[in-house]
């Protein structure tokens, strides 16, 4: 026991013991904070406070801690100290002078719920593994033994963090934290972190996250649903196609209806050849439309592209008039005519109606503004070649003049061997286009941090590659060198999730690093639980035979960044005084990869598209040259009022 002596006013002759325990709410700002504001023991820490008042001299405050917690108390500033307490309703640690205003934790964490589809597995289990640490429970698993080693003698002040978010997680309205926090593995200190459990729920995340952006539901993979029937009995001469594919992977076929403009194509829908010419000494790519010797169909404008799929890998197909879930994708190889049909995974539109009344009179929708997708895996032994890919529909139709089956047009597509080269991508340069608002109050410190996760050819998860910076001083116009290799591939991979999240910050160098030390805490807890995660979608029964049901192996990285992205704003948005100005979830397959640093395909289309976090993500290709390749990411907070861009390189290495 320690002991600390400060001087009080007499009190009675007799022996006084108050034992102190109450809380008061997050909020507030005051967790169990005494009034003169010193040093204090939480409660929710399991540290007890004992105060003898004796009759003439000092006040003797002793106090008792659970293992592993610091032994004194009674430091202003924390010290050695159990506990200091937090200083503001907004934040878990006191607010700088003169810096610019934070947004509350529950404004932050309500922005992320209206954009959030699926609840976070790991936030939820790094804060219960934060829950059991300082509830002094010891470890019930090798997992929890890894994560209690990381948390075991973490300074008093970063102990105190911890504890205030999880304070202000158990604080949350039920409906908010329900929605945020998968419920899973949120449970009493007294329930272990279970890895085969948390394994299986993680699983089921990357699932519905998956399912979420090739079919555009969450439920989508657990299920399969037919579309609507379209169709009108045809004459004699007529020769419509009902069954219609629209697009491959997103890329619209040239039986897209209504028909596209002249010049209405992405460039990435349509075929280039492409040359490499040294300019000033320096290799440059040039690259114009093909209009004559196309593999697949020509239109106006030149040859439509062909989609280049991996043999195994998968392509999500959409139409209208997939209304069977018995239908099959069939490949028939263009050289030697073989066929072969194979199983599909078939969630129709249900929403888009099946007429619509033009000048008073119902007319059939049957064009591509209906969206009845279809996930088909293309066989690992399929030799690559050129096919031409068709859907088949059995007639259910009641139709006789159908026969027994409806068929699609082609869709031509080339079935390419898994690529095995090696990649890098590299951060090189921030710019500040324009820093948070009001300029007048400051600079903007920023804080970003790079997370790379590969997904293996077995659909395991790789070690996470984590790299961090932090600028300050940051101003409208100004740029700042990252120069830092993100992702490094030593292994055979299928595809790359990668995050990039960037926060702004404002106060004294201390005080930033104090923000970056307790982040760093909460990052290296999911990296802690990857390892024990990293067969997750095996565990929710996901191989590669179930691919057709979630999609492709970039939609699945894709669904893995957006995870781990969302697992650290979840957690930085509860405690830090930290505003989100760069959140980017993104992944490629290998084959994505190959065609940005190869030679033989032109800069990719420029895209957008708005976050989690309500950030707005702009993707503009830059320049490429043989093996390498330049893009620029920027990224807008309306919230903030914002703009900052990230500029990457990606590299073949072999």
């Amino acid at each position: 026991m320690q002991k600390t002596n400060s001087t009080a006013p007499s009190n009675t002759g007799s022996d006084t013991s108050l034992r102190t325990g109450s809380t008061t709410p997050a909020d507030s700002g005051t967790q169990g904070e005494p009034a003169s504001g010193k040093t204090h023991c939480l409660p929710t820490a399991g540290c007890n406070l004992e105060i003898n008042i004796e009759a003439h001299g000092d006040v003797n405050i002793h106090h008792h801690c659970p293992p592993g917690m610091p032994a004194e108390c009674g430091s202003p500033t924390g010290g050695e100290g159990c506990y200091p307490p937090p200083a503001s309703g907004n934040t878990c640690l006191p607010p700088v002078a003169g810096r610019k205003q934070k947004s509350s934790p529950t404004r932050k964490l309500q922005a992320l719920a209206k954009r959030t589809r699926v609840p976070s597995v790991l936030a939820a289990s790094t804060l219960q593994l934060v829950r059991r640490h300082l509830a002094g429970k010891q470890p019930a698993n090798a997992l929890e033994s890894a994560a209690f080693k990381r948390l075991d003698g973490l300074p008093a002040a970063v102990r105190s963090t911890l504890a205030c978010a999880l304070d202000r997680f158990d604080t949350l309205a039920p409906e908010l934290r329900k929605k945020l926090f998968d419920p899973t593995v949120a449970q009493g200190a007294d329930d272990a972190v279970d890895p085969d459990l948390l394994s299986r729920a993680f699983g089921n995340e990357l699932v519905q996250r998956a399912g979420i952006l090739s079919f555009d539901n969450a439920d989508a993979s657990a299920q399969e649903r037919p579309g609507k029937i379209r169709v009108f009995e045809p004459g004699v001469e007529d020769f419509f196609t009902q069954v219609r594919i629209c697009s491959v992977n997103n890329l619209r076929t040239s039986s897209f209806i209504p028909l596209i403009s002249p010049g209405g194509r992405r460039p990435e829908e349509l075929v280039h050849d492409c040359t490499t010419t040294l300019v000033n000494g320096a290799p440059q790519v040039s690259c114009q439309v093909r209009t004559a010797n196309c593999v697949g169909d020509l239109i106006d404008g030149g040859c439509i592209a062909v989609p280049a799929i991996a043999a195994g890998d998968s392509a999500v197909l959409e139409g209208v008039n997939f209304f069977s879930v018995d239908a099959k994708v069939r490949f028939t190889a263009r050289l030697t005519g073989t066929a072969v049909d194979v199983d599909v995974h078939v969630f129709g539109d249900v929403d888009t109606p099946v007429n619509e009344t033009i000048d008073g009179e119902p007319r059939l929708i049957n064009d591509c503004r209906v969206h009845d997708r279809i996930g088909v895996t293309v066989p690992a032994d399929l030799p690559p070649a050129i096919y031409d890919m068709q859907v088949v529909v059995p007639n259910i139709t009641g139709i006789a003049a159908f026969g027994s089956s409806l068929t699609s047009n082609s869709a031509t597509i080339e079935v390419v061997p898994p690529a095995t080269a090696r990649f890098q991508i590299t951060a090189e340069k921030l710019f500040c286009r324009k820093e948070t608002s009001p300029a007048s109050f400051g600079s903007d410190e920023v804080g970003l941090r790079f997370m790379a996760v590969s997904l293996l050819p077995d659909l395991s998860i790789g070690t996470p590659q984590l790299t961090s910076r932090r600028f300050g001083d940051v101003d409208s116009g100004e740029s700042r060198d990252i120069a830092r290799v993100i992702f490094d591939q030593q292994q055979p991979i299928l595809a790359v999730a990668m995050s990039i999240l960037g926060h702004e910050v404002d106060g004294e160098d201390a005080y930033n690093n104090m923000i970056t030390s307790s982040t760093d805490i909460f990052v290296d807890l999911v990296k802690e639980q990857a390892t024990f995660v990293k067969g997750a979608l095996a565990a929710a029964g996901i191989g590669l035979s179930q691919l057709k049901s979630i999609g492709p192996y970039g939609a699945i990285a894709v669904g893995i960044a957006i995870a781990i992205t969302l697992i650290v704003d979840l957690i930085v948005a509860l405690w830090a005084p930290a505003d989100l100005i760069i959140e980017d979830p993104t992944g490629y397959s290998l084959l994505d990869l190959a065609e940005r640093t190869g030679a033989d395909f032109p800069l990719p289309d420029a895209t957008s598209f708005t976050t989690e976090g309500d950030i707005d993500v702009k993707v503009k290709p830059q320049e490429k040259i043989p093996t390498q390749y330049r893009e620029l990411r920027e990224y807008v907070s309306d919230d903030e009022d914002s703009r900052y861009e990230i500029h990457l390189r990606f590299n073949r290495t072999v």
